[in-house]
């Protein structure tokens, strides 16, 4: 079977993003900034300051869905804490049931996401898969993973009255209600990841038509390879 490499400008914007979609998608979900605790004041060691004088030192902690840590300083935006662990070892360890139904929405769409990416590059030379179209079938993934992505994004703050994000946002946290704390940027990326996925969809049937369209198939005949159109 002769491989023809197809690129046009909407199947190229495709691909990009697709991939970053699922870059996104993965980069939040592995993050612990999916919240943020105000600055906590907790005494420093007393051996390493003069006359046993303690002195007070700044921290902020971070919570991810699996993730939990700490770190010392304001200049916190993106930069890895100085202790992070995996407070959860199985599922069931999950801080609320929300973020377990979260954790598995989110896992699922990102495995969507990953087969997207993949055929994102394999469409670069082949159309079909099977008798489907690899855009239609990539396009179909993608609103799921988009679904999944939005069911998750909501049961996360429903998940905010746990105990554990009681111990860290105050006692007055519940579901929807964040507390002391702070959304950090890995809820943002979720966010744009899944606006992503949407827009991907949506741009999957423009993708398919750029590769189908008569000029492509005339500089096939031609014998072209590869195939270069607008």
């Amino acid at each position: 079977m002769c491989c023809y490499v197809i690129v046009t400008v909407r199947s190229m914007l495709w691909s990009l993003l697709s991939i970053t979609a699922c870059l996104t998608e993965l980069a939040a979900f592995m993050s612990a900034h999916w919240l943020i605790t105000t600055e906590l004041h907790t005494a420093g060691d007393n051996s390493s300051n003069t006359n046993g004088v303690s002195t007070d030192e700044s921290v902020i902690r971070t919570i991810g869905l699996f993730l939990r840590c700490e770190q010392t300083g304001k200049d916190d935006f993106i930069r890895m804490s100085d202790n992070c662990r995996v407070y959860a070892h199985s599922i069931g360890d999950i801080a609320s049931p929300f973020w377990i139904a979260t954790t598995i929405f989110m896992a699922t769409a990102i495995l969507f996401l990953l087969v997207v990416a993949l055929f994102s590059v394999w469409a670069l030379c082949f159309r079909n898969l099977g008798r489907k179209s690899i855009f239609s079938i990539s396009g179909i993934l993608q609103a799921i993973a988009g679904l999944l992505l939005i069911f998750s994004l909501v049961l996360f703050p429903a998940g905010w009255g746990s105990t554990r994000v009681h111990y860290d946002c105050g006692p007055h946290s519940g579901p929807f209600n964040i507390g002391t704390c702070h959304i950090g940027w890995a809820y943002y990326a979720a966010i744009v990841g899944t606006l992503l996925c949407f827009i991907c969809a949506v741009m999957s049937n423009q993708a398919e038509a750029s590769t189908g369209s008569e000029s492509v198939e005339n500089d096939i005949i031609d014998g072209k390879n590869p195939v270069c159109a607008l």
